[in-house]
């Protein structure tokens, strides 16, 4: 038995299943940079904000009623993740715009 021949066999049918991974967790983890990206614009707008210059993210700013959304999206690289959080997946986060007092 050739033990190095099966060790290969098994290694060149786990790579894909392993770099599928490591994909997945990249595209997971820039979304969740560009989530909390967006939380801390959101902390910083009030309710005359219309437009946001960032040069990383290209924020979309939207009012309705009483609240304000911010949205932006990303490429995703993993095959077959794509179909599960679309291409180009986008973060929306949005928060109450309070009555100012006085």
């Amino acid at each position: 038995m050739n033990k190095k021949g099966q060790a290969l066999v098994e290694f060149v049918l786990v790579l894909p299943i392993l770099i599928f991974i490591l994909f997945a967790v990249i595209d997971v983890g820039k979304i969740m940079i560009m989530k909390n990206h967006l939380e801390t614009v959101l902390a910083t707008v009030d309710k005359n904000t219309t437009e946001i210059n960032d040069k990383e993210y290209n924020i979309t700013v939207e009012k309705k009623d009483n609240f304000i959304y911010l949205k932006s999206c990303t490429s995703v690289i993993t095959p077959g993740l794509n179909r599960v959080l679309g291409n180009p997946a986008c973060v929306t986060t949005s928060k109450e715009l309070k009555e100012e007092e006085g």
